[in-house]
Formats: C-alpha cells, sequence, structure tokens
C-alpha cells in the first residue's frame, strides 16, 4: 500500500505501476548531486521494490517517496535515506509521518462525526427510557450499598456475590454432627486426631444464582461507562476539526478510538441490568433478610422491578 500526503489530503494507491507513471519519476537518482525538497508519500509491501539511489538498488520492502528540488520523485528505504541525507531526511521522515497521522485522525473523526445524530440518539435513549440507564445505576447502587435504601442484610449478601466474582448467592452454616463426622474421617494426617475432633466446620450452601450478575461487576458503573462516552460526544460535535492544533487532534482521537468499545460496554451492561432487576431474579435474596422490618424494605424494592 502506497500513502501519499498532498493538498487533497492522503491519497491511498494499491500499484507500483501508478508511482512510475507519476510526472517526474526517476529510477535512479544520483544521492551525491540530488537535494531533497520534501518525502511527500510512503510506502510498504510484499513484494520488494529496488531503492531509487543510483548508488544501491537494493530492493526493500518499505521506504518514503521523496521529491526532489529538481522536480523528480524517486523512492529511497531509511537506511539509505539516514546514509545519504543525514539529519535532513530524518528531519523530513518526521514531518511527514506527523501529518500522515494528523490526517489520518482528521479522517477518522469526521467518519465519527457523521456517525454522530444516530450515535447520540441511542445514548441518550439508553439513559432516559424506560429501564433504561438511569433506572438500573440507581437500583444497582441501591443493592451494593451506595444509597441507603435496603437493609444491611441483604446489601452484605450482594457484596458476597460481587466478591466471589460469579454472582452465586451462599449462606453459611455450622456443619451438623453428621458433617463433622464425614469431614474428620476424610482427613488423613496422623497425629492431629485432637484437633480434628474439636473443630468447628463451616458449611456454604448455595441457595442461589443472581441473573445479569455483570451489571454489579466492579468496573461496569454504568455513570462511568457513560461519562466516557458523553463528553466526547459533547466536544467532537463542537470540534472544527480541519482547525484543531495537533495536541487535541491526537487526544480527541484518543477517546474515539475507545467510542465503539464504550458504546458495546453500555449496551451490554443495560441488558444485564434488566436481566439483574426483575422480581423473579432479586427475590432470591429475600431469605437473607432478618426481621420482619428487613422484609417490609425489600418488599418495597422489589415492587419498582421488572
Amino acid at each position: 500500500m502506497i500513502t501519499l500526503n498532498n493538498e487533497r489530503g492522503l491519497v491511498r494507491i494499491g500499484s507500483w505501476d501508478d508511482i512510475e507513471s507519476v510526472p517526474g519519476f526517476t529510477a535512479g537518482i544520483d544521492p551525491t548531486t540530488v537535494k531533497l525538497k520534501e518525502i511527500i508519500g510512503s510506502y510498504t509491501f510484499d513484494a520488494l521494490i529496488p531503492c531509487g539511489l543510483s548508488t544501491c538498488r537494493q530492493p526493500h520492502a518499505s521506504g518514503f517517496l521523496v521529491a526532489a528540488a529538481d522536480g523528480r520523485v524517486s523512492n529511497i528505504g531509511r537506511i539509505c535515506g539516514k546514509k545519504h541525507f543525514d539529519v535532513e531526511f530524518t528531519q523530513m521522515s518526521r514531518v511527514f509521518l506527523a501529518a500522515v497521522r494528523a490526517q489520518q485522525n482528521r479522517e477518522f473523526l469526521g467518519e465519527l462525526k457523521n456517525r454522530l445524530p444516530g450515535i447520540t440518539t441511542e445514548v441518550v435513549g439508553v439513559r432516559t427510557e424506560r429501564h433504561g440507564a438511569a433506572w438500573i445505576n440507581t437500583r444497582v447502587n441501591q443493592l451494593t450499598g451506595k444509597s441507603t435504601a435496603l437493609p444491611i442484610s441483604i446489601i452484605n449478601a450482594v457484596r458476597q456475590a460481587v466478591r466471589r466474582g460469579d454472582g452465586t448467592l451462599i449462606i453459611e452454616r455450622a456443619a451438623t454432627e453428621q458433617e463433622r463426622e464425614e469431614r474428620s474421617a476424610a482427613v488423613d494426617v496422623k497425629g492431629l486426631e485432637h484437633l480434628r475432633r474439636n473443630v468447628l466446620f463451616v458449611v456454604e450452601d448455595r441457595v442461589g444464582q443472581l441473573d445479569g450478575f455483570p451489571a454489579l461487576a466492579p468496573g461496569n458503573g454504568l455513570r462511568d461507562i457513560l461519562g466516557a462516552i458523553e463528553p466526547f460526544l459533547t466536544d467532537l460535535a463542537g470540534a472544527d476539526i480541519e482547525n484543531l492544533p495537533d495536541k487535541q487532534l491526537r487526544e480527541l482521537s484518543k477517546v474515539g478510538g475507545e467510542l465503539d468499545a464504550n458504546l458495546e460496554r453500555l449496551r451490554n451492561v443495560v441488558a444485564a441490568g434488566r436481566r439483574l432487576l426483575t422480581r423473579q431474579n432479586i427475590q432470591q435474596l429475600t431469605r437473607f433478610a432478618t426481621s420482619s422490618a428487613d422484609n417490609r424494605l425489600f418488599a418495597a424494592f422489589l415492587r419498582e422491578l421488572i
């Protein structure tokens, strides 16, 4: 692939024949007599292209297209460029590559800006619709204890499920005498019989599995995900892409490069939140309530679910 940078922006050419037909293209320029004006393109091919310097002509897979002060155009590799044109070539290559990156960023942001109306409509809808991100975020905060609407016994059960990392609901209890005997018999360590007789084993009973658990997982907060999307959409809508300073162009492009991944995260977490916040699913937590007051609070929460 060949990338040319001209007044029309980036031009990508797939064939070396197109380069050889460019007016002024010369194969075999003498590096001792030519003065470089600028680098106008770069290329990378699977096939090897002979170096355009008469003193080299060695085939290589990648290099630069250069314009000479006398109007001729040729191609040279990075090694030959540094060898024969030293600092001048290094500086020109940096300027060219920076210009290409800037133009690529402008093209990328321009494409995103064309998509902006559809993306903005989707994000606003996800945030504000019934059972959307705002609704989910409020109730997830209640379940995880970031607000105080639920009994601590319920919140602790959810927090333990989060710490386990899989949404499993566990109740711990003391082992029965039979369970203790069975476990003691399974321990085959000589000289520790007195310890086996006196130890109080704890049994973990799995009593439920929360569907949509990813909505509770650390790093999946909808407020944070929207916080990574919405400011960028605002900045892009107001940006004069063609005239952005290089630093702002790079920064905006970097955030834009994460947009589609963040949109997919938003969709996935909202979908998980809707699976999580159904009455049938959350009712599994009822058994963790420890008082009638807990039950009343939890029943009120359940009435707000899908």
